[in-house]
C-alpha cells in the first residue's frame, strides 16, 4: 500500500528515512501547483507528492538532489514561462513559484540491547544527542516505564527479530542481563551483515575473551576493529550512570573521529 506524504514526511522528521521536502511557499499569477503543495525527493531520485508536474517538477527534483548531496536547506524562486530571465522554467504559465527546499538527513540509530539499571542510564543520555534510540528488551513492564528511547522494542532475546533491517553504519549497544544473550545479539549482527558502525558491550575483560571466541567461531570475518568491549572510555567510577558517560563519550569519539582512552585497550 502506498503510503501517503504526511506519514512520509513523518518519517523524515524522525530520521528513518533521507530526503529533500519541497514545499510551494508562494505563488505569483498562474501556476500548476498551489501555495502549500509538497513533494519528498529522495536520495536514489524517487518522488512521492507532487508540485505540479512538468518542468517545475523535474527542475525542483534536479535541485533536490544536489541538496541531498550538500546536506543544506535551500530556498529559490522560478519563473513559469519560457524567457531567457534566470529561473525561468520554459512554461507557458506566465507566473512564478518559490519553493522552499529543507533537507532531512538521515539519523543515526542506536540499537540499544538491555533496559535494565545501565541501559536505563544509556537511554537517557543518548535522548539529549542526535540519535534515535531503539530500545529492545523482554521484559514488557520494564520497557514500558522507559520514557527516553524513541523506539520500544518487546522481544525475547533468544530471538533477536527486527521487522525492519537496521541501516548500515547503526551503533549497537549491548547491556542484557545474561551473557548468553549478549553472546546470541552479538553474533547474529555480524552474521546478518547489519554493517555496524560501532558495537559496544557491557562486559568484564573476561567475558570479552569469552564472547569474541564465540563470536569467531560463528562469523569469521566479523569485523573486531568495530567491537568495544568492555565498552566504554577510562573515565572511572562504577554507577550505571557513569557506565553509561563513559560509553556515550566512546560514540562521540568514534562520531567525531577523536581520540580517548578506550577500556577494550
Amino acid at each position: 500500500m502506498m503510503k501517503n506524504i504526511a506519514e512520509a514526511i513523518y518519517e523524515l522528521m524522525e530520521g528513518k528515512k533521507e530526503g529533500v521536502l519541497v514545499t510551494v511557499i508562494s505563488k505569483e499569477g498562474s501556476g500548476p501547483a498551489p501555495t502549500g503543495a509538497k513533494m519528498i525527493v529522495y536520495p536514489d531520485g524517487s518522488t512521492l507528492g507532487t508540485v505540479g508536474g512538468g518542468a517545475l517538477e523535474r527542475l525542483a527534483g534536479v535541485r533536490a538532489l544536489s541538496l541531498n548531496n550538500m546536506n543544506r536547506d535551500w530556498l529559490e524562486r522560478f519563473i513559469l514561462n519560457d524567457s531567457e530571465e534566470k529561473g525561468a522554467t520554459g512554461m507557458i504559465c506566465g507566473g512564478a513559484a518559490t519553493l522552499f527546499f529543507e533537507y532531512f538527513p538521515p539519523q543515526t540509530h542506536v540499537y540499544l540491547f538491555g533496559a535494565g539499571h545501565i541501559g536505563k542510564a544509556l537511554a537517557y543520555h543518548l535522548k539529549a544527542l542526535p540519535y534515535r534510540v531503539i530500545l529492545i528488551d523482554d521484559r514488557k513492564e520494564i520497557l514500558d516505564s522507559n520514557n527516553d528511547a524513541g523506539q520500544k522494542i518487546h522481544n525475547s532475546f533468544s530471538e533477536v527479530f527486527l521487522k525492519e533491517k537496521p541501516q548500515p553504519n547503526s551503533y549497537f549497544l549491548i547491556a542484557t542481563y545474561n551473557h548468553q544473550y549478549d553472546g546470541l545479539i552479538l553474533n547474529r549482527i555480524f552474521k546478518e551483515s547489519w554493517q555496524p558502525a560501532y558495537v559496544g558491550v557491557v562486559a568484564s575483560r573476561r567475558k570479552r575473551s569469552i564472547l569474541l571466541e564465540a563470536l569467531l567461531a560463528e562469523a569469521p570475518k566479523a569485523d573486531l576493529d568495530k567491537c568495544y568491549f568492555p565498552a566504554g572510555l577510562d573515565l572511572g567510577g562504577g554507577t550505571p550512570h557513569e557506565i553509561a558517560l563513559s560509553i556515550v563519550a566512546e560514540i562521540q569519539t568514534i562520531v567525531n573521529n577523536k581520540r580517548g582512552v578506550h577500556l577494550r585497550e
